[in-house]
């Protein structure tokens, strides 16, 4: 009869000795209790980032239903993005472009990295390349479209961007005429201020010659001659230059101010700040920057007579 027996420092009673009705000792491993351990592997360990911390001292178990929430969370945030878009669509459809931007704010903040939002965006901003009084808000999504969006995505604004370049052919000639008129004028201004400048510099070398020499006779005649002679005539001579250089002084003082107004102007006419003519030459440059940089993301050849 056959006869079974454990072996001694088998701890997990997984293999027996079983001696068979020949007489032959032979193994007999427990299968059943592999089986048992391969059912209790129910997951897979994820791998995690070196630093992150919180995973180093999870275990795998821990590790494996973190995974799983990070990843019902992702098909969430796609989800909600998906309906925020499929709503911005249905708003454009109709015309409703302030739904459809609030749809995309909506939307880009779930997925900050998704090319359709920006392409979107740059449709509802522009109102199909048809209004630009949003046109920061429309670079800065030409920008992100450049950045996240697909050659589709760019084709399918580049075929529908036939204002825009027209926009940007009219803003290119607007400003180039801004400008030549502009320079026109700080020409003539130049001319004049830096005249007024030089008659400024002479007429304070004009006050400040003299009040130095003044100052320094009165110094010299004070501290070396001034009770040299008993006629008190130094002492008089003293006095004297040191009226004359307080009012040398104060013709400084007034010589200075021009000089310095003078300078100020020659230094202003250079900045287009200054004027209106200027001012209205930089915004209209600015907004040719953003419609060439709104144009430039669709990832097209330039073909605006090779000047964009």
């Amino acid at each position: 009869m056959a006869e079974e027996r454990l072996i001694d420092d088998d701890k997990d009673r997984r293999y027996k000795i079983r001696v068979n009705e020949n007489g032959e000792e032979e193994l007999v491993v427990n299968a059943a209790q592999d089986e048992d351990e391969r059912e209790e592997i129910g997951f897979e360990v994820p791998d995690f980032d070196t630093d992150d911390e919180e995973a180093a001292v999870m275990t795998p178990e821990q590790l494996a239903a973190r995974q799983k929430a990070r990843e019902e969370e992702e098909s969430k945030r796609y989800n909600m993005t998906q309906q925020y878009i499929s709503r911005a669509k249905a708003c454009l459809a109709t015309e409703d472009y302030s739904g459809a931007i609030y749809a995309l704010e909506q939307a880009g903040e779930l997925d900050a990295n998704n090319g359709e939002v920006y392409a979107l965006k740059v449709k509802a901003y522009s109102r199909y390349f048809t209004d630009w009084s949003a046109l920061d808000e429309c670079a800065d999504a030409a920008e992100g479209l450049g950045d996240f969006g697909n050659d589709e995505q760019k084709r399918e604004l580049a075929e529908m961007a036939k204002p825009l370049e027209e926009r940007i052919l009219q803003t290119k000639q607007t400003v180039e005429a801004l400008n030549r008129e502009n320079e026109e004028k700080k020409g003539e201004r130049r001319a004049a201020f830096k005249q007024r400048r030089k008659s400024a510099l002479i007429a304070f070398a004009a006050t400040v010659l003299p009040f130095v020499a003044f100052l320094i006779a009165a110094v010299v005649l004070g501290t070396q001659y001034m009770y040299t002679r008993e006629d008190s005539l130094f002492t008089i001579l003293t006095i004297v230059f040191a009226s004359l250089a307080g009012i040398a002084f104060i013709a400084t003082v007034i010589t200075s101010r021009r000089l310095w107004a003078a300078c100020r102007n020659v230094s202003r006419n250079e900045r287009n700040v200054s004027t209106k003519l200027g001012r209205e030459y930089e915004e209209k440059s600015a907004e040719y920057e953003k419609l060439t940089r709104i144009y430039a993301s669709f990832n097209v050849i330039d073909n605006l007579n090779g000047e964009v």
